[in-house]
């Protein structure tokens, strides 16, 4: 029986690196969203916090009668409440 050579390059390890690495990206694509975070995570309270307030925030969605959702904090939200995740838009 005679042994096989094995030809390894570097241009074919390069290759077929290059090809596992997007392999590996292709299935991180396909996961889920993550879940929102609870209130407590970020500190969420119903009252403003030095006169900021979640209708000024970006991540906030106003669903009428002064209550909305936010993109990062799981349930429904106060329009004058606040929590860390606060950032003003734009």
């Amino acid at each position: 029986m005679e042994a096989k050579t094995i030809h390894i390059t570097r241009r074919r390890i390069l290759v077929r690196g290059v090809a596992a690495l997007a392999g590996l990206a292709s299935l991180s694509a396909l996961q889920p969203a993550r879940a929102k975070a609870a209130k407590s995570d970020f500190l969420y309270q119903d009252h403003p916090h030095e006169g900021k307030t979640c209708s000024d925030c970006k991540h906030f969605s106003p669903s009428g009668g002064g209550t909305g959702t936010c993109a990062i904090v799981d349930g429904t939200v106060s329009a004058a409440g606040w929590c860390q995740a606060f950032s003003p838009t734009a």
